[in-house]
C-alpha cells in the first residue's frame, strides 16, 4: 500500500481516484477546491457505464491545497488540471512538492492532461532543483468521457483508459538507471489503473502517439474551438443558412489544412494523420442534427462565455510554435492565436467599467469599450473578407 497525491479533483480527477483507490493498494490524497465540502463529506457520486453507480466514494484524504499535503512521501503525484501554462503552471500549481523543504524523495509525475508540451513545464523545474537527478514524469493520452452535474459525476461510454510512457524532451538524455526506474514506474502505475477497473496501455515513444492524437483532436478543436470562441457563435449554428455556411466552411477547411500541414512538418503519416482530417470533421458536423445539437458549445466558448481562463496554450499556441518552427505558413492559426491571446488577457486582467459615452466624441470611441470578444470578431470578420477566404455575397454554385 502507497500514498497517491491527485491534484485537480473535477470530474476525471473523480473518476481516477475512485479507480486508484479501488485497486486496493493505494491511499488517495486528494486536493479539492469548489467540491471540497463535498469530497470530504462522501456526498459525490459517479455514474459509470463500467464502473456502476458508486453513491459512497469517499477519497482516503481531502485536503484544499497541496501546502497541506506535504506531509508525507508519495508514490505518484497525479495532475488533473487543466492544462493552462499561461495562466497557472503545472510547476506553480505543485509549488509545496519541488520546494527544498520538502523532505521526501520525489514522486513519480503523472499528468492526466491532453495537449501538447504539458510536461515542459514541470520537467524544467524539476531540473532546476536537482540539476544532477532525472526528473521521472509519466505523459498520458487520456480516453475518458466525465462530465460533472453539481456533484454527480457522469462517465458513459467506455471503460476510462489512460496510454502511457515516460516523457522525454526532445535532445534530453535518459541514464540507464533512469530507464530501469521509468519502466518500473510504468509496470506499477498501470497494474493499479488496472486493478481498479480502469485500462491503461504502455506506449514507449508516448510523445509521438500523444502528439498524433492530439493533432486528430486539434483538427477539429482548432477548426471549431477557435472559430466559434471568437464569434460566440456554437459550431452548428453554421448551418442554419446555406449563406452562412458558404462563408463559414472555407474558413474551417482552411484553418484544419493548417493544422494537417503541422502535423505533416512534424513527420506523421498519413495513415496517422490524414489528409482529409479536416474534410472529415467537416462532414462530422454537416451530420449533426440542429433540433439536438444547436447550442452545443466547445469547452473553450464555455470558458469564455463564464469569465474563465481557458486553454489556449496546448490547444492552439504550441501548435503555432511547432509550425513556426519547422517553417510552416500557418497565417490563419497565427491570427487566431493573437486574437485568442488579448482575449485570455481580457479575462485575466479585465480595465476598468468605462463611464457611458455622453459626448459625440466619447460615441465615436465607444468601439474600443466593446467587450473584447465582440472587437475581436469584428477585426477577424475584416480580416478575412479582405484576404478573400470570406465574401459577404452569397457563393453562386
Amino acid at each position: 500500500m502507497f500514498d497517491v497525491l491527485l491534484v485537480g479533483y473535477g470530474a476525471v480527477g473523480v473518476v481516477f481516484a475512485y479507480i486508484l483507490q479501488n485497486s486496493g493498494r493505494a491511499r488517495v490524497t486528494v486536493v479539492a477546491r469548489s467540491n471540497y465540502e463535498a469530497a470530504k463529506n462522501g456526498q459525490i457520486v459517479i455514474n459509470s457505464a463500467s464502473l456502476g453507480k458508486i453513491t459512497d466514494f469517499k477519497p482516503y484524504r481531502v485536503v484544499a491545497s497541496v501546502a497541506e499535503a506535504v506531509d508525507r512521501p508519495y508514490r505518484f503525484v497525479l495532475v488533473s488540471t487543466k492544462a493552462m501554462p499561461d495562466v497557472s503552471p503545472t510547476s506553480k500549481l505543485l509549488a509545496p512538492l519541488l520546494a527544498t523543504t520538502y523532505s521526501h524523495p520525489q514522486p513519480t509525475y503523472v499528468l492526466v492532461q491532453n495537449g501538447m508540451g504539458v510536461e515542459k513545464d514541470l520537467y524544467a523545474k524539476l531540473l532546476e532543483r536537482d540539476p544532477l537527478g532525472s526528473p521521472r514524469i509519466i505523459s498520458c493520452a487520456v480516453f475518458v468521457t466525465a462530465q460533472a452535474d453539481g456533484n454527480v459525476i457522469n462517465n458513459n461510454g467506455m471503460v476510462p483508459k489512460l496510454d502511457i510512457g515516460v516523457y522525454k524532451p526532445k535532445g534530453g538524455a535518459t541514464a540507464a538507471s533512469s530507464s530501469q526506474n521509468s519502466s518500473s514506474d510504468l509496470e506499477e502505475f498501470k497494474s493499479v489503473i488496472e486493478a481498479g477497473g480502469g485500462a491503461a496501455t504502455i506506449k514507449h515513444d508516448i510523445q509521438a502517439a500523444n502528439n498524433v492524437l492530439t493533432a486528430l483532436a486539434l483538427a477539429r478543436n482548432v477548426m471549431m474551438g477557435t472559430v466559434c470562441s471568437l464569434t460566440r457563435v456554437p459550431g452548428p449554428f453554421f448551418l442554419v443558412s446555406p449563406d452562412l455556411w458558404v462563408n463559414s466552411e472555407p474558413l474551417l477547411m482552411a484553418i484544419g489544412e493548417e493544422v494537417v500541414s503541422v502535423g505533416r512538418a512534424l513527420g506523421f503519416t498519413e495513415q496517422d494523420f490524414p489528409s482529409s482530417a479536416a474534410e472529415d470533421n467537416l462532414r462530422l458536423l454537416r451530420s449533426l442534427k440542429l433540433d439536438v445539437y444547436a447550442n452545443v458549445k466547445p469547452s473553450m466558448l464555455v470558458d469564455i462565455e463564464a469569465g474563465r481562463s481557458f486553454e489556449l496554450e496546448v490547444i492552439v499556441g504550441e501548435v503555432v510554435r511547432t509550425g513556426r518552427s519547422l517553417g510552416v505558413k500557418i497565417p490563419l492559426l497565427e491570427s487566431t492565436y493573437t486574437m485568442l491571446s488579448l482575449v485570455q488577457a481580457y479575462i485575466l486582467r479585465p480595465p476598468p467599467a468605462p463611464e457611458s459615452p455622453t459626448t459625440e466624441k466619447d460615441q465615436d470611441t465607444a468601439w474600443s469599450r466593446l467587450p473584447g470578444w465582440k472587437l475581436l470578431s469584428t477585426l477577424m470578420s475584416s480580416t478575412l473578407q479582405y484576404s478573400g477566404l470570406v465574401s459577404n455575397e452569397p457563393r453562386k454554385n
